[in-house]
């Protein structure tokens, strides 16, 4: 499988929004996805209609057991998550090899071997951070054009090139996807030119209350249309052009 974490040490980036409507996409193209929602915060969990009333996703991480899983579609599964999982952060710090729960768990978990693992980083860069760091094989990083983007792509940087040298050699930033993009403001493009000196710019994707309404509404499995949902779309095209989470099981 490939693990895919989407991440920036920053809120408000559609972190979880892109989280979700890739897992949709993708899914729908045919290939088993999974996603996982890590923010205590659960909007993901919330975006697809479920809840986690009973802190499965906290209790799996803190027994070291199999992550809990829901049927969404025939292709797609959801680990949901609730407040609970809040307690890890504080929790977890001294358990030995706190950073690598989250992957222990996901290997004893019944997910597909041929699929897309997908997971929703918390912003702050703590326990929980760690762990879906650690257990992934790429990260994608959402931005939100303006002024302190870059700053925090930079913070996201050196905590890679961290984890890369200590506990996850293969850790990779895969590319950048702009989000809540006005095409026609001028600091949507200047972000894109500064974002493209260092960084492979997967997608630019267009603000709509469709999807805005659909997340927070529980109704983002019934999306179908929308500027929004072409421009992930296009984002999941490349995705698989890269034959990422291929070549890994060739390997």
């Amino acid at each position: 499988m490939h693990v895919l974490a989407i991440g920036n040490q920053k809120g408000g980036t559609s972190k979880t929004t892109t989280a979700g409507v890739l897992a949709v996409v993708l899914s729908r193209s045919g290939a088993p996805v999974h996603v996982i929602d890590m923010d205590p915060q659960s909007n993901l969990t919330s975006a697809f209609g479920r809840r986690d009333d009973e802190g499965l996703l906290y209790r799996a991480m803190t027994e070291r057991a199999a992550l809990p899983m829901v049927r969404l579609t025939e292709n797609l599964t959801l680990t949901p998550s609730s407040v609970d999982l809040a307690r890890g952060e504080s929790q977890l710090l001294s358990e030995p090899g706190r950073e690598s729960i989250l992957k222990a768990c996901l290997a004893k978990s019944g997910v597909s071997k041929d699929a897309i693992v997908i997971i929703d980083c918390p912003p702050s860069l703590g326990v929980l951070a760690l762990n879906c760091l650690t257990a992934a094989d790429s990260v994608l990083v959402t931005v939100q054009p303006g002024g302190f983007e870059l700053r925090a792509l930079a913070r996201l940087q050196r905590t890679v090139e961290l984890l890369r040298e200590q506990v996850n050699p293969g850790l990779e930033i895969l590319g950048t996807i702009l989000t809540n993009c006005v095409v026609r403001r001028a600091i949507t493009h200047q972000v894109r030119r500064e974002l493209e000196r260092r960084y492979r710019v997967l997608g630019l994707v267009r603000t709509d209350a469709r999807l805005l309404y659909a997340t927070t509404e529980g109704r983002l499995l019934d999306l179908r249309e929308g500027n929004a949902l072409e421009d992930y779309a296009q984002v999941a095209g490349q995705l698989e052009e890269m034959s990422l989470w291929r070549a890994r099981s060739a390997a």
